[in-house]
């Protein structure tokens, strides 16, 4: 028998050239396959967004306007962070979706190291080749539409969020400045009532008025100290909340800057629902639903079978001829044909149907409790604003003069000034209700009523 020789050293010469021969005419071959089966590009994913920054929360001087404290919560918020992360890993899905399987280099020996004449590797045959499948039903296309689909989710789930930041910074940044407003009330309730009790101070020391009636007046005094402090740390507490939006734990800036008194009629109910489709909890349906057919479409593409071809080079080790080897594999689809995968698909998209109309029907429900609210609130506030609050500044005034002249007793300018400013309450009370009204119904419409009134103005 000739002597046993080493195979690799006999067979390597030959088969480098021979290895990049079949390289080329695979990829040739199935590169006009691709191109058949290509199918138009979708247009182009809008560009990943800037993501917000990760730097420390900024320390925020002076005044802060409500324009101002939306930029900095949008600009440092760690949950907008993860989403536009989450929104720009998409799109490198989408890259991934688009790749097709990689090709396969099998080696195969065989009639080698047994016994008799398969002893040794004198008798051996060596097989190198290249194997590619190819997705005939369509994967690649669905796969594709589902990773761009989930990238407008993504995209939709940022939307939704920084709209929930606006809202958020706004119906705090109202409450702060309400709190101002109530610590300036505070301040001017105390100073009147110092004022009535110097002035019965006076009267008594006269003998105009005896020390029984100092003494109720002692005790709106003493009330309004302790409302004052309490407003104090409400106000404190607001301003903290505030900072808290960008991340700041510290309130470093010195004031707020708004206009509170600032309200307008709303637009009509009507106008307002034809909004509420660009709402995110509502747009992103329409994506949904696109994403469980193409999952359905999907299903169906994988029930076909893939062709894997193979083209390679065979080497007889005893003669030492060679020849082109071709195969192709198939599988049979005689149990799982995919069925269970495509009716569930179509079971998620009667879901999402059914999840897009009560989407609907949830926010329509908001937008009419919330449109309820703005409106009472805004009636409430006029009315308050121009025919009450100026009756009771008036009544006030002219028991405050009566009362300097003995004409009334202390318990009628009491009861004038309590009536003054619980007006004054509701008043403001009236006017934060209005604004966050405001922000509600702009996070479900996704857009400014300002705008929206100018555009159409309320009749």
């Amino acid at each position: 028998m000739p002597s046993h020789q080493s195979s690799t050293l006999e067979i390597a010469p030959h088969w480098r050239l021979r290895l990049i021969a079949i390289s080329l005419a695979t990829a040739l071959a199935f590169a006009g396959t691709a191109a058949k089966a290509r199918t138009p590009a979708h247009p182009a994913h809008p560009a990943p967004r800037d993501i917000p920054s990760e730097t420390e929360a900024p320390r925020v001087s002076g005044t802060v306007t409500l324009q101002r404290a939306i930029s900095l919560a949008i600009e440092h918020s760690p949950e907008l962070q993860a989403l536009a992360w989450d929104a720009n890993g998409s799109l490198a899905r989408i890259r991934q979706a688009r790749l097709w399987p990689n090709p396969e280099l099998e080696y195969e020996r065989e009639n080698f190291g047994g016994n008799g004449k398969f002893d040794g590797s004198d008798l051996a045959e060596s097989t190198l080749s290249l194997a590619q499948t190819l997705p005939l039903g369509g994967g690649i296309k669905q796969r594709r539409k589902i990773a761009e689909l989930d990238s407008q989710l993504a995209d939709w789930d940022y939307h939704a969020a920084r709209l929930e930041t606006i809202a958020e910074v706004t119906r705090r940044f109202i409450a702060a400045l309400a709190a101002d407003r109530s610590l300036d009330l505070a301040k001017q309730e105390l100073e009147l009532a110092e004022a009535t009790e110097e002035l019965t101070q006076n009267r008594v020391d006269a003998g105009d008025a005896s020390p029984v009636e100092l003494s109720r007046v002692v005790v709106p005094v003493i009330t309004t100290e302790l409302a004052l402090k309490r407003t104090e740390r409400l106000r404190e507490a607001a301003y903290r909340r505030l900072s808290l939006s960008w991340g700041e734990r510290v309130v470093t800036f010195t004031e707020i800057a708004g206009d509170l008194d600032a309200v307008s009629p709303a637009p009509s109910p009507e106008a307002l629902i034809q909004h509420l489709g660009e709402n995110p909890d509502v747009a992103r349906w329409a994506i949904e639903i696109s994403a469980r057919i193409a999952e359905r479409r999907l299903a169906k593409a994988e029930a076909i079978p893939n062709i894997t071809g193979r083209f390679g080079l065979k080497r007889d080790n005893e003669s030492g001829d060679e020849a082109i080897v071709v195969g192709i594999s198939l599988p049979l689809p005689l149990f799982n044909r995919g069925q269970a995968q495509i009716q569930s698909a179509r079971a998620g998209e009667a879901s999402a149907r059914s999840r897009q109309k009560a989407a609907e029907l949830r926010l329509e429900r908001l937008l009419s409790e919330s449109y309820s609210e703005l409106a009472n609130a805004y009636d409430e506030a006029v009315a308050i604003r121009d025919r009450a609050l100026p009756a009771a500044e008036k009544a006030y005034q002219g028991t405050q003069l009566a009362f300097k002249e003995g004409k009334l007793p202390f318990l009628d300018v009491l009861d004038a000034q309590r009536t003054l400013f619980e007006l004054q309450e509701s008043y403001l009370q009236a006017l934060q209700a209005y604004h966050i009204g405001a922000a509600n119904i702009e996070s479900l419409i996704g857009r400014s009523l300002a705008d929206l009134q100018k555009q159409s103005p309320s009749k």
